[in-house]
């Protein structure tokens, strides 16, 4: 799964590498890029998170009873309320699109002709995706459930060349070059349903239309998303308002802030949501099954392999992050002016990538054990924080302080989780995985002084693409040669720890 998210997050590289080459950070970008997060918000909320969390639980209790009868009606019921439910917010996002941008968006958009209007186009356009990807998600809890994890660690990519193709291929069919993008987004969508229905038939699943919605499955269901979704709803709510206050500020503010989040999801999407949509179906089984030892290690592992990956990419970018920029985004209508917007966002992006990636380990284990409260309260918290945040530091810092505040809001639901985990009677052992992250840390620090000699006795500026590209790969082979030979020998006894546990869970 690993390596399939990691082709797919390279292809959304390279997706972004185009939008900047013919659209950059101008108009067309922060309108397309503004149509993109407003579907995507309710795919979020309605498709992906909250709705997976609470269905894979309650689908593995099915499972486990090995009825496919009582399976196939539980999913036959839910299926059909949740296309009900989405077609409706499909429709009514396409009805109030005008409102919506209009009302929250007008501000810092309405200074540019035209712009106001194309976002609003754009959204419409953009919405049927949501109906798309969210039966899409469905999908994919699914075939997760039955241990099936490449079929839908595959349609990314598919999502991400449709993109890539319409770009390349009708950006000058229409008025204006982001409709194309608009396009590859919905051809994307019909690939990532369509191509997992064949592994949906395989697993013997027969769907049928069925309005019992009173089933016991699909009530447990709505009992455990509800909360969920009110915790995501939240979590949205900080995208929404970084997007309308990121849309208030200078031009290009709203995409450069989209380019930056696509690096600090690159390591992200490739580890993170690898790590953490494996482990939910283990540790559904673990809590289920009632073995806690299990469980508990399982959460250890997961924590350190993460802290493993995100120090060393978070001195990594802190670094590199001008020279990465320019080599991935700098051509075309992507000018040095938008390099040097972006490469200050991801400035402070990075600091909340490690947070990040533990705040959804840890949520993992609240969802295993079916409590979706606890991470709604964690998000309400964060949420707070958030919009503070980014309401007083985007004044000084512009569009780094709603990068900051995303930071820091992270920082507080990592904190917040090890605490209610513990409390709740899960080993996660905070004391130990601190000296980890400690170990690994000072590793990082170590290749991070390595790197800044490193850019400092070789020079980035002026540089053609390709010495530029030769310069970042010699960069990352410093960092990742400098972390190696440091963790071997002051983290020594946390590798060996985390070989041990891959050797039993393998046997």
């Amino acid at each position: 799964m690993t390596v399939l998210t990691f082709l797919s997050r390279i292809l959304g590289l390279v997706r972004e590498q185009i939008r900047g080459y013919y659209l950059g950070t101008g108009m067309s970008s922060d309108a397309f890029g503004l149509a993109a997060a407003i579907p995507n918000l309710f795919r979020r909320l309605l498709a992906e998170g909250a709705m997976q969390s609470a269905f894979i639980p309650v689908f593995t209790d099915y499972l486990k009873k090995e009825n496919r009868a009582q399976l196939n009606a539980f999913l036959s019921s839910f299926l059909t309320l949740f296309t009900f439910i989405v077609t409706a917010v499909c429709i009514l996002g396409i009805v109030f699109s005008n409102w919506l941008i209009s009302t929250f968006f007008a501000e810092g958009f309405g200074e540019v002709p035209g712009k106001v209007a194309l976002t609003i186009v754009l959204t419409q356009i953009m919405f049927p995706y949501l109906f798309l990807v969210s039966l899409a998600a469905i999908a994919q809890a699914v075939l997760n459930s039955f241990r099936l994890f490449a079929p839908s660690a595959f349609t990314p990519v598919l999502l991400n060349l449709a993109i890539i193709a319409c770009a390349a291929l009708f950006h000058d069919s229409f008025e204006d070059p982001s409709y194309a993008f608009a396009l590859g987004f919905l051809v994307g969508g019909a690939l990532q349903l369509g191509f997992q229905l064949p592994w949906l038939r395989r697993t013997g699943i027969r769907l049928s239309l069925s309005f019992r919605w009173t089933h016991p499955g699909v009530k447990e269901m709505i009992r455990l998303f509800i909360p969920g979704a009110f915790g995501a709803g939240i979590y949205q709510i900080n995208v929404f308002v970084s997007q309308m206050i990121a849309s208030s500020l200078d031009p290009g503010s709203v995409a450069s802030l989209q380019y930056s989040i696509r690096l600090q999801e690159l390591v992200l999407g490739v580890f993170v949501v690898s790590m953490t949509t494996v482990i939910l179906p283990t540790l559904s089984r673990q809590h289920a099954t009632g073995d806690k030892v299990a469980f508990g290690e399982m959460n250890r592992f997961s924590l350190t392999l993460l802290a493993l990956i995100t120090l060393p990419a978070t001195a990594g970018l802190l670094v590199l992050r001008r020279p990465i920029v320019s080599l991935l985004f700098q051509q075309g209508e992507f000018d040095s002016h938008s390099t040097d917007i972006t490469a200050y966002a991801v400035l402070f992006h990075s600091i909340g990538i490690y947070f990040i990636a533990m705040s959804r380990s840890l949520n993992q284990a609240f969802y295993a054990m079916k409590n979706t409260r606890t991470p709604m309260w964690i998000a309400l918290a964060a949420m707070v924080v958030n919009v503070v945040g980014c309401y007083t530091l985007s004044g000084p810092l512009k569009h780094g302080g709603i990068a900051l505040s995303n930071s820091l809001s992270a920082v507080l639901s990592t904190i917040l989780a090890f605490a209610l985990l513990h409390r709740r009677g899960v080993e996660v052992q905070f004391l130990t995985h601190l000296q980890v992250v400690l170990r690994f840390g000072v590793a990082a620090l170590v290749m991070a002084g390595a790197l800044w000699l490193y850019v400092t006795w070789l020079p980035y500026a002026d540089l053609s693409k390709g010495m530029l590209a030769l310069h970042v790969l010699g960069g990352i082979g410093v960092g990742i040669s400098t972390f190696c030979v440091t963790s071997l020998l002051v983290a020594r006894g946390e590798l060996k720890a985390m070989y041990g546990v891959l050797r039993r869970n393998r046997g």
